[in-house]
């Protein structure tokens, strides 16, 4: 997940998030990680643009969006 996270950071790349959100229930997002340290991770959403902040222990997958080979 570090490597996906820092792609999409560095790389301003839009990748798909997997995180329970605080009410547990799950949500997929596609989204751009503009922070992200050992505590918490910082995004933009792409359908409705907003910037959220997680807890780092409440993401449970990233993954290259959908038709993404992850070249730069």
């Amino acid at each position: 997940m570090e490597r996906l996270l820092r792609f999409s950071f560095e790389h301003a790349r839009v990748i798909r998030l997997m995180y329970t959100q605080p009410d547990g229930r799950l949500r997929q997002v596609n989204a751009t990680v503009i922070a992200y340290d050992d505590e918490h991770v910082d995004f933009v959403t792409t359908r409705s643009p907003r910037t959220v902040t997680i807890p780092m222990n409440a993401l449970l997958s990233a993954d290259f969006k959908r038709g993404d080979d992850g070249t730069v």
